[in-house]
């Protein structure tokens, strides 16, 4: 980023999940009056307008545009748009904590994809990762007064953590084209709002977009700390290994436990259970993606 002395890539990956884990917290807190499709966009609208103050002061536009704005443009329909939402729907539905305890598995989805299209053969180090992220999502999914109940709450939270695995990838690559962190920022959160606004009409009418300048103002502490959160990780990956900062990336939920407990008393209850499944699930994924 230009000339700005930057923190190291593994720090940035830090700073990333903590702010991520704020963000989760202030958004649960607006979902008490506002639908998520509406805190949504709204956040994602803030992260736009930070990104079109700084692009031009800060991004290089050097190198394979059109590559990177494709790329850009996924992270917006994947990452921004579907796994944001899904997120934020499932902060509601089954909880902050829980919900992004299974965030953390997604590198259980970049296994997958490299054994199905890849031929990969994953080692014993994988192995063991992915037996921990099956045991915390087992024992984090089988709370509840009935598995099938329980597994159908976790519903955005299955799709949240599918679109969070591939969205990583489509960063670097676009960064690798182009040295343009912000402009990513601003066409993938410009593509979310639009595949939002599309999908909001198909929606039952309480899930809807609403507009309201209220809303549009509360969301501006939580689009914050998305773009906080946002450019550390777009920074970190361009700057990183995939394989050293993707586990840095998976640890926003025990910064979202703790976050829970001291700003969400009497929204969220967490147990011994899910403390625990949330640190399996954060271990094995480390394991998985510094395994790959």
């Amino acid at each position: 980023m230009g000339d700005l002395s930057l923190p190291s890539p593994e720090v940035r990956a830090l700073i990333g999940s903590f702010l991520f884990a704020c963000n989760q917290i202030v958004v649960r807190r607006l979902m008490d009056r506002d639908s998520a499709m509406t805190v949504t966009f709204w956040v994602n609208g803030w992260m736009g307008v930070f990104a079109i103050a700084l692009s031009p002061f800060v991004d290089s536009y050097e190198g394979r545009p059109l590559f990177a704005i494709l790329m850009f443009l996924g992270v917006g329909m994947v990452g921004q748009g579907m796994a944001r939402y899904c997120s934020y729907r499932s902060n509601y539905e089954v909880g902050v904590s829980r919900t992004n305890a299974m965030i953390a598995a997604s590198p259980l989805g970049a296994v997958v994809a490299g054994i199905v299209l890849l031929g990969e053969r994953p080692g014993p180090v994988l192995w063991l990762g992915v037996g921990l992220v099956v045991a915390g999502m087992i024992l984090l999914t089988s709370e509840g007064d009935g598995r099938r109940r329980a597994m159908g709450r976790y519903a955005f939270a299955f799709m949240s953590l599918v679109s969070f695995a591939i969205t990583p990838y489509l960063r670097k690559a676009g960064l690798l084209a182009m040295n343009a962190p912000w402009m990513g920022i601003l066409l993938s959160t410009s593509m979310a709002n639009i595949s939002l606004m599309t999908s909001s009409g198909f929606m039952a009418k309480p899930q809807r977009f609403r507009w309201d300048a209220a809303a549009m103002w509360a969301a501006l502490p939580a689009g914050a700390l998305a773009i906080g959160q946002a450019i550390n990780f777009w920074t970190a990956l361009r700057d990183g290994s995939l394989s050293v900062i993707a586990p840095l990336m998976r640890t926003g939920p025990i910064f979202v436990l703790l976050l829970s407990f001291l700003f969400l008393r009497g929204r969220e209850v967490i147990t011994k259970r899910v403390v625990i499944a949330t640190l399996i699930v954060v271990a094995g994924a480390v394991l998985v993606t510094s395994g790959r």
